[in-house]
């Protein structure tokens, strides 16, 4: 079932359903500073990119900080 849903982008994101939300946030006029942006349907499952609240783990430093290092490690870029 899992295979299935996410085969069609219901539970794992493809490029093609997370690119309107990342470009929202980067060009859109109505996008605001430390806005959160994402497909507006019930639990995210898909839609237009639209505002969303902040998920409880991002609130945290210490896992912003883990995110961070992660990404680093899998792009092999670091920032200074």
């Amino acid at each position: 079932m899992i295979r299935w849903l996410s085969a069609r982008g219901l539970i794992v994101g493809t490029v093609a359903s997370a690119t309107p939300p990342a470009l929202m946030a980067a060009v859109a006029p109505e996008a605001t500073d430390g806005g959160f942006y994402g497909p507006r349907w019930p639990g995210s499952a898909g839609g237009p990119p639209g505002p969303q609240k902040l998920w409880k783990p991002l609130h945290s430093i210490r896992n912003a900080s883990r995110l961070w290092q992660a990404s680093q490690e899998l792009t092999g870029v670091t920032f200074t």
